[in-house]
C-alpha cells in the first residue's frame, strides 16, 4: 500500500491529525523495516521519499547519510572509547608498573626497554 493511500484511510478514520504529530523517523536507507509491536512489515520510500507503516502509522522519511556527519560520530566515539581506557588500568598494567616502575624523569623508560643494552655490558663485564 503507497503513502497516499494509507494516509486517505486515516482521513477517512479521522486519524490524520495523530499522524502529522508524530515526529517522522528518520531512514538513511531506501528500504527499511518496521516491526513496532506488529509483524515485521518491509517498506520502500514513495517519490516523496517517504512511507507510512500501515499497522502504527508511524512515518517514515528517507534521508540520505551524510559520510562527513558520520565520521564525525565515529571520531567522537573513538575519542571517548580511548579516554576510557587510558583512564582505566588493568591489573596486568598495575602489576607491570609493579615490577618494572616508569622513572620519574619526564620520560617513560622501562627495563625491558634497556634489555639487550644490559645483556651486552653483562657479556662484556664477562670477558674481563
Amino acid at each position: 500500500m503507497k503513502t497516499k493511500e494509507v494516509i486517505k484511510i486515516l482521513e477517512e478514520n479521522e486519524l490524520t491529525n495523530v499522524v502529522k504529530k508524530i515526529k517522522p523517523k528518520i531512514i538513511h536507507t531506501k528500504t527499511f523495516s518496521c516491526a513496532n509491536d506488529h509483524p515485521i512489515v518491509f517498506y520502500a520510500f514513495d517519490e516523496n521519499n517517504e512511507a507510512v507503516c500501515e499497522y502504527c502509522y508511524d512515518k517514515f522519511v528517507y534521508e540520505p547519510e551524510d559520510p562527513v556527519k558520520k565520521e564525525k560520530e565515529l571520531l567522537a566515539m573513538s575519542m571517548k572509547e580511548s579516554i576510557g581506557q587510558k583512564e582505566e588500568r588493568t591489573h596486568s598494567e598495575e602489576m607491570q608498573n609493579q615490577l618494572e616502575p616508569i622513572l620519574d624523569d619526564g620520560e617513560d623508560y622501562r627495563y625491558s626497554d634497556f634489555r639487550d643494552e644490559i645483556a651486552d655490558v653483562e657479556k662484556v663485564n664477562k670477558r674481563k
